[in-house]
């Protein structure tokens, strides 16, 4: 049985648009083994196949390189594909001795230590993120067409009636808005968010999700909704367990380009997204993808703003 490490040190929407170029055919009887960040294993653990995944810290890169050499000297990969990663991994691949050595030639440490790199100029965003991931696996098949386009990824949550029961939700009766995001993108703006929860908060349950980290976004939608019984929030009130079934039984989530975004449309969900039209931002690189329905909204061109996707044209494609 040949093996393979998968490396993918970043965050929750890179790993999503990442994980499923596993499920090639042609490596349906390779032993693979996933590297992802610390904090993420919620991930391959409710993917559907599960993965087999170890986890690195990259704030501690004294331990997480002395884990990621055990493992390749334990594990014993014939191939390595670095998809995101500090220059280290890539000096461990070599180090190792692994027989091919694949990612992106873009940084020094992948031309000097990777052996079947491959240039993508990812930043001008001519193909979605997972399309770039799974040109990296066709580099394991030099001059081989592989049997499928790009697969996407399934999540499946574990059922936690509980929460439901405890927050008075009803599956398919309640809809996630979840406004936060970490800024690597243009967000849609915080009125608009405002008149779009208003507006289904009169047909349905609203549930806010989010961090601390997404309270910048948060403050004013919570003050503006505090005496509205129809708008709960639970911001930092759910584990990841609890989070994927309260998205997975919502009957739409409402998001920017984040992780909820890509979450929610591997669950299977119906879901709403707000994309920039900047190219390394755009929906054409980081659309979410799933088996419900995607809307994926993005400024038009000759009014290039975020503010110009309307609640009004959100709610048209609500079912």
């Amino acid at each position: 049985m040949k093996k393979a490490v998968f490396i993918r040190l970043d965050k929750i929407g890179d790993l999503i648009c990442t994980l499923p170029i596993d499920q090639s055919p042609e490596l349906s009887d390779w032993e693979i083994i996933w590297v992802i960040s610390k904090g993420l294993s919620f991930i391959p653990k409710h993917a559907d196949p599960k993965r087999r995944y170890i986890e690195l810290d990259k704030n501690n890169p004294t331990e997480a390189r002395q884990k990621l050499n055990t493992l390749l000297k334990e594990f014993k990969p014939d191939v390595a594909i670095s998809i995101q990663a500090p220059w280290w991994v890539s000096y461990l691949l070599w180090k190792n001795k692994i027989a091919k050595r694949i990612g992106v030639l873009s940084k020094w440490d992948s031309f000097l230590f990777l052996n079947a790199g491959l240039r993508q100029k990812r930043s001008k965003g001519a193909k979605h993120e997972a399309d770039y991931n799974f040109d990296l696996v066709r580099q394991i098949f030099p001059g081989q067409t592989l049997s499928t386009k790009t697969p996407i990824l399934k999540l499946k949550a574990k059922p936690q009636p509980a929460c439901l029961e405890h927050y008075m939700l009803e599956p398919k009766k309640y809809v996630v808005v979840h406004p936060g995001m970490a800024g690597s993108s243009l967000n849609w703006p915080i009125p608009h968010y405002i008149a779009l929860i208003e507006k289904l908060a009169a047909h349905y349950k609203v549930i806010l999700t989010g961090t601390t980290a997404d309270e910048l976004w948060l403050t004013e939608i919570k003050e503006h909704f505090k005496n509205n019984p129809k708008v709960v929030c639970l911001q930092n009130k759910l584990n990841t367990e609890q989070l994927l079934y309260v998205l997975e039984q919502a009957n739409a989530v409402f998001a920017p380009s984040t992780g909820v975004i890509h979450i929610a449309a591997s669950l299977g969900v119906q879901v709403f997204g707000f994309y920039s039209p900047i190219l390394v931002q755009s929906e054409k690189r980081w659309g979410a993808r799933g088996s419900g329905d995607i809307h994926l909204f993005t400024p038009p061109a000759e009014s290039p703003s975020m503010s110009s996707i309307t609640p009004e044209q959100v709610l048209k494609e609500l079912r």
